[in-house]
């Protein structure tokens, strides 16, 4: 049965004004089945099928996405699960002084640990005590919430001192039922912020570590959200933009994905500010950070989700499962890359 999101795709092309002619789309359709050995749904989710895409040979399979990340996984199984819990993962940084958000505690289902000091928490009442004394002692407003293995965004929520007695109790159950962390929240950059406030705007970093040990940096984008959003998440609505490797500067148009409406934007479509030639600030620090961070894995292939504050950039996430969808839509396809075309014809 086909699900909601891709019968979403599906409508979306259908009622697309900007494709090639139904002969055209049939003959790469068809090139992509015979050649990639699979049912090549992704010529229609990155738009492959659009006037103003020929190299649509450039973009990576579904397939051969996975056999990417399963190459990489083979190089260092048993450091899976550095990449896959966040709270092992900060320590690692922590460790090797690279800097990223501060964890204060984190829960496994309603058990909290705090400074090595664990502890039950039954009820709501119970929970508001131990957030307040948490505010008290480390003299911050915000709590930053996020699951300690989750991902595209989902049960992220922030918690204020001054509203946390009235925290929701459907809430409190997710915390209470699941494994979180909580930690600072991020100070962003004040150029970053005129993107967009509300969200805190990362990039996403693919690198490479070669067979001399060198780290490549492969592509790069920015995400940022939308007017009001907390998340710049592309599956919770935010845009993504490409930004050149060298240089940090942004180029380009931004995209959403067909889910959230498939849109194409020059400018931020709230804040009016011009994607084109915007400077990623402190992005020689930034290459510098995710270059070491790189460096501690065995996993040669990761993508790096980096914030950058007032005093420079910050790790917030590492991913080695992931899908290139938007990596490849940003490069106008991978395979254009001669760094990953090589890393490519390795797998």
């Amino acid at each position: 049965m086909i699900s909601k999101r891709e019968k979403q795709i599906l409508l979306f092309f259908l009622k697309d004004k900007n494709k090639k002619n139904w002969f055209q789309i049939i003959k790469e359709f068809t090139n992509l089945f015979i050649s990639k050995k699979e049912l090549p749904l992704y010529y229609i989710s990155n738009l492959l099928y659009r006037k103003n895409v020929s190299n649509y040979k450039d973009y990576i399979s579904l397939k051969e996405n996975n056999r990417l990340l399963a190459w990489s996984y083979s190089h260092a199984k048993e450091q899976i699960v550095l990449a896959e819990n966040k709270l092992l993962f900060k320590e690692l940084l922590v460790k090797n002084n690279i800097s990223t958000p501060q964890i204060f505690f984190h829960n496994s289902k309603n058990i909290f640990t705090y400074k090595s000091d664990v502890f039950k928490i039954e009820t709501k009442n119970d929970f508001s005590s131990f957030l307040e004394k948490v505010f008290y002692q480390e003299k911050i407003a915000y709590l930053f919430c996020k699951p300690i293995d989750g991902g595209m965004g989902q049960n992220i929520f922030i918690i204020d001192r001054n509203t946390h007695r009235k925290i929701a109790t459907d809430l409190i159950n997710l915390v209470f039922s699941n494994d979180f962390i909580f930690q600072e929240l991020i100070l962003q950059h004040e150029v970053l912020k005129k993107i967009n406030s509300s969200s805190i705007n990362t990039l996403r970093i693919l690198t490479y570590k070669n067979k001399k040990n060198e780290v490549e940096i492969l592509s790069g984008f920015i995400r940022v959200g939308r007017k009001g959003a907390i998340v710049d998440n592309a599956h919770a609505g935010g845009i993504v933009v490409p930004f050149n490797i060298e240089s940090g500067k942004i180029y380009g148009e931004g995209l959403q994905l067909i889910d959230n409406g498939g849109g194409t934007f020059y400018k931020h479509p709230d804040t009016g500010i011009i994607f084109d030639n915007f400077q990623i600030p402190h992005y020689i620090q930034v290459k510098k950070i995710v270059t070491e961070a790189s460096s501690l894995f065995k996993l040669p292939f990761l993508g790096w989700d980096v914030a950058i504050t007032p005093n420079g950039p910050v790790i917030v996430e590492v991913n080695h499962d992931f899908h290139l969808l938007l990596s490849d839509r940003m490069e106008k396809g991978l395979k254009r890359i001669p760094s990953f075309k090589k890393l490519f014809e390795q797998i």
